[in-house]
């Protein structure tokens, strides 16, 4: 085990997946989460092949799947029903698997010893000295470190110390969660997500007989909760194809999230001294990808990595962000495109829009990236080295 102990903000899971990756690679971890337990909002994801790349690479990869469902294709509709394209995911080596956050949460924090976890800690202060870090908490506890990783969300604290404060950018609309059983009929494997005039839905089925459905609305302003209750999205997704009413109307109110779609500029540096960012922290992205986790554990390798090939904790920090600064500032773009184009609500535009989708064909948009290519990328190792991606 190396001697230097790197402490991490968060224990989500960018947290955790940092947390297991730098320990797999000799460090002594400390992760602080300010909650009294490991919770995670209850909603599924898509954790695209980089993501489950991540996953194989440390070792979590079966476990996580047992927990989930394969996707084998993601289709894209219009309200009406009507597949505007299919896009394949069964060919990539790695799979894609949708799976309740819960579920990868705990995943994750079981592949961590007790001790590597300190919850009910919530940070006060954080101070450099002498290359170390100096972390004080709100519960009078405190902790001398080689280094501290910020992964704690949207709203990082961590940030706030390291960069210029700001507040995240809303993206105009409002996104609306929850989870019903699967409906007759229903195709498992093939998720999807729906366009309409100003709104979209999508469909993920996460196994445990469990479909995650999400809804898009347009909002000038950001939206409260009580703006809009079950019988307003009821009544504004009546007319779109099955099963969408069928899911909303299967969900309780009280289970129904809502957020806005927010991201932030790529920023050039996040880090500062012995102290950096990842995930959302660093680089938030609006869901549109489906990468928001998915970058998140990227980050988490390849920190791990950097900080294994360079003497200093500094100096590990700066390759780290080097290396990632390119690819996220590219998913966010992308990310904020796609959801401009699925927002769009001019009627003549969203004809031309499904016209165009129809057209182009599904492989310029699959995941068949090579799984030695991208581990070679996230933990720098060579090809030949790295394990085969297993059958699952």
């Amino acid at each position: 085990m190396s001697d230097k102990t790197i402490a991490i903000i968060g224990a989500g899971i960018g947290g955790l997946t940092a947390g297991v990756a730098l320990r797999q690679a000799g460090f002594d971890v400390k992760i602080f989460e300010k909650a009294g337990q490991l919770r995670e909002a209850g909603a599924g994801m898509s954790l695209w092949p980089n993501g489950t790349g991540v996953l194989r690479q440390l070792g979590l990869l079966a476990a996580v799947a047992s927990q989930g469902q394969s996707g084998t294709h993601f289709l894209v509709r219009s309200q009406t029903g009507e597949v505007l394209m299919e896009i394949g995911t069964a060919e990539a080596e790695m799979p894609t698997i949708c799976v309740h956050r819960a579920h990868l949460l705990r995943v994750l924090g079981d592949a961590l010893p007790l001790e590597c976890l300190a919850l009910e800690h919530e940070l006060a202060d954080m101070q450099f000295a002498g290359g170390k870090v100096q972390l004080k908490f709100t519960n009078g506890e405190h902790l001398i470190c080689d280094g501290v990783v910020g992964a704690d969300g949207i709203h990082s604290r961590m940030r706030c110390r390291l960069m210029r404060p700001g507040k995240p950018m809303y993206r105009g609309y409002a996104i609306f969660r929850g989870i019903a059983d699967v409906p007759e009929n229903f195709s498992i494997g093939h998720n999807s997500e729906s366009w309409g005039e100003g709104s979209r839905f999508g469909t993920l089925a996460i196994g445990d007989n469990k479909v995650c459905w999400y809804a898009t609305v347009n909002s000038a302003i950001p939206p409260q909760h009580t703006d809009w209750p079950k019988e307003r999205l009821e009544h504004l997704f009546s007319r779109w194809h099955n099963p969408i009413p069928e899911l909303i109307a299967a969900t309780a109110p009280s289970a129904i999230m809502m957020n806005i779609a927010c991201d932030r500029q790529p920023a050039r540096s996040w880090s500062h001294g012995p102290a950096t960012l990842i995930g959302d922290a660093s680089h938030a992205l609006t869901p549109n990808l489906g990468q928001g986790a998915c970058m998140a554990m990227e980050d988490a390798l390849v920190l791990a990595n950097c900080l294994r090939r360079r003497q200093s904790v500094v100096a590990g920090f700066r390759l780290y962000e080097a290396k990632r600064y390119q690819r996220v500032r590219n998913a966010i773009w992308r990310s904020r495109w796609l959801g401009q184009v699925g927002q769009w609500e001019n009627r003549a535009v969203v004809v031309a829009r499904n016209a165009v989708t129809r057209v182009l064909p599904g492989r310029i948009f699959e995941c068949h990236s090579s799984f030695a290519q991208l581990m070679t990328v996230l933990a720098g190792q060579p090809a030949s080295s790295l394990p085969q991606p297993e059958l699952l």
